[in-house]
C-alpha cells in the first residue's frame, strides 16, 4: 500500500513538474505581449494628450481673444492705442 502511494505521488510530482516546465514559454510570450501592449497604450494615450492639446490651441487661436493676442504678439495695436514700454508701467 505504501509503494503504491509512493508511486502515486511520484507520478503526480513528475506530472506537475513537466507542466510547470511546458509552461515556461507560453508564460515568457504573455509576458513580452503584455508589455508590448502597455507601451502602445502609453504611446496613443500621449498621442491623444498632444491631439486634445492642440485642439485646445487651436480653439484658442479662432476666437477673438486669440486672434487678439496673436495680432499683439505680431505687434499690431489698435487704431489711437499707444505702445507701452515694460519699463514705463
Amino acid at each position: 500500500m505504501k509503494a503504491r502511494m509512493l508511486i502515486t505521488g511520484l507520478v503526480v510530482l513528475a506530472a506537475v513538474g513537466t507542466g510547470a516546465l511546458l509552461s515556461r514559454e507560453p508564460w515568457r510570450l504573455y509576458r513580452e505581449q503584455q508589455a508590448k501592449t502597455d507601451q502602445s497604450l502609453r504611446a496613443m494615450r500621449a498621442a491623444e494628450d498632444k491631439s486634445a492639446n492642440l485642439t485646445r490651441q487651436k480653439a484658442h487661436a479662432d476666437s477673438p481673444l486669440g486672434r487678439e493676442e496673436l495680432a499683439r504678439k505680431m505687434g499690431f495695436r489698435k487704431p489711437g492705442e499707444a505702445l507701452v514700454d515694460a519699463g514705463e508701467r
